[in-house]
């Protein structure tokens, strides 16, 4: 059994990276809790990570543009892109504004 105390010891990943992976939706494998530890069975988890490694989405032609790789790497655990209204911030006033000046005291 793995556990976030001795995966980085088998697998090489770091414990946090394990109770996000395992923690996150669309997880495959039963997870045992015991307390705070989580334990998975080793076989099962290094075949899922060797099947993430063996073909990965965002591996293709070489023409996959940036978004699409961004969101391959977030599905793959189990996220998805949410679009951000852009906030104008840090950038120049638009087109046909005066900067306004304080009135003298």
């Amino acid at each position: 059994m793995l556990s976030q105390k001795n995966v980085e010891s088998v697998t090489g990943i770091p414990a946090r990276v394990f109770l996000d992976t395992i923690r996150g939706p669309g997880f495959p494998l039963p997870v045992t809790r015991l307390g705070k530890l989580r334990l998975v069975q080793r076989e099962a988890f290094v075949a899922y990570l060797q099947a993430l490694a063996s073909d990965p989405p965002w591996r293709g032609d070489g023409e996959v543009d940036e978004r699409t790789r961004v969101a391959a790497v977030l599905a793959s655990v189990g996220l998805e892109s949410v679009p951000c209204p852009n906030t104008y911030r840090a950038s120049a006033p638009p087109a046909g504004t005066r900067r306004a000046r304080l009135p003298p005291k």
